[in-house]
């Protein structure tokens, strides 16, 4: 730290000690501020001779700041590819609000320093799968949640219990990536979201987000676990977690195809799955965003131009290559609402 005359500050400069008003001892700049000249002019307009900066290459910032930097982004780049805004994207005038108020949710969740001291752990323990996984299902949970018309607090705590549902899996490390597991590795497995529950209680997280996270693992069916609740027993935002993680850990983990993935999502609903659920995750978001370039089931390629209000997995594809991948002189729209026996086979 090195201590300077306001004459000598510059911009850009870093505060070491917080300012105070010497009269009423309010708060004027706290610690931490990243000097502009509009502070540099209010140092001397209040007569504080001198400040304690930090040395020119020292910086007082929180293990946290860079991860709130990058979830940041990935929180609104994935709501943004899920709920487009764009005109052509045909999103729908509820599903943009909807993408909106996430947009705002996914943010308060990153103020709270309980939540973000979680994702650090669980960026710390396992970034390349974990972290993602957890940023992708809020989001899906958020976007669900919304088009349910859910209110601010229960969004928020759907949103909070979706971000940390696998914090569990940091006490066992070794088994998140583990493609075949034994029969006590499995059962250790299955405890996740026990230790989830635990971990968020101490926390001091508020019992909804806990309960959430402790059942998004019961099945519609009552095979789930860990207390076999069947139905509407089983807590709503429980039901819409089990959905978003399971569609996720497909795609991300497992790399199926999307249509595998939906599919997978149809045949669990009324079994494994909140059917109800099924219906608005497919019906409302853009699983096939838009631009992305697709293989059809007929082995024709071309572009999503169009995600279809209401029919997510069935956007318009503008086909640009044929069967055998030569170049049409044409480009052919192929709306797979209508043609039902075509879908996307891949994602290019």
């Amino acid at each position: 730290m090195i201590r300077l005359y306001s004459f000598e500050l510059s911009e850009g400069m870093v505060l070491a000690e917080p300012l105070f008003d010497g009269t009423t001892n309010n708060l004027l700049l706290n610690y931490g501020t990243v000097l502009t000249e509009s502070h540099i002019a209010a140092i001397k307009k209040w007569g504080i001779r001198s400040v304690t900066v930090t040395e020119r290459y020292t910086l007082l910032i929180e293990p946290t700041s860079s991860l709130v930097k990058e979830l940041k982004k990935g929180l609104i780049t994935e709501i943004t590819r899920l709920a487009p805004e764009k005109e052509e994207a045909n999103t729908s005038d509820f599903m943009l609000t909807v993408s909106q108020v996430a947009c705002q949710t996914a943010l308060k969740l990153l103020d709270n320093s309980v939540v973000l001291d979680s994702l650090m752990r669980i960026k710390l323990v396992d970034d390349d799968f974990l972290l993602p996984h957890s940023v992708e299902t809020c989001v899906l949970s958020l976007l669900v949640a919304g088009s349910f018309g859910v209110d601010e607090r229960e969004l928020y705590h759907i949103g909070m219990a979706a971000l940390l549902h696998d914090i569990g899996l940091c006490e066992m490390p070794q088994l998140i990536n583990m493609a075949e597991m034994q029969l006590h590795q499995e059962n250790l497995w299955k405890e996740h979201s026990l230790y989830g529950y635990y971990l968020t209680k101490e926390s001091g997280l508020p019992q909804e987000v806990c309960k959430y996270i402790l059942h998004h693992h019961e099945s519609w069916n009552g095979e789930g676990y860990p207390k076999n609740l069947s139905g509407e027993a089983i807590p709503f935002g429980s039901r819409i977690i089990a959905v978003c993680e399971q569609y996720n850990r497909k795609l991300r983990q497992e790399k199926i195809p999307h249509y595998l993935a939906i599919e997978y999502l149809y045949g669990g609903g009324g079994f494994y799955f909140d059917p109800h659920v099924v219906q608005a995750f497919t019906n409302n978001l853009a699983v096939y965003p838009l631009g992305s370039l697709v293989r059809l089931s007929t082995g024709q390629v071309g572009v999503v131009i169009n995600v279809r209000q209401n029919l997510g997995p069935r956007p318009i594809v503008r086909i640009y290559y044929n069967r055998v991948n030569m170049p049409l002189r044409v480009p052919v729209d192929m709306d797979l609402a209508k043609e039902r026996t075509v879908f996307i086979e891949q994602v290019l």
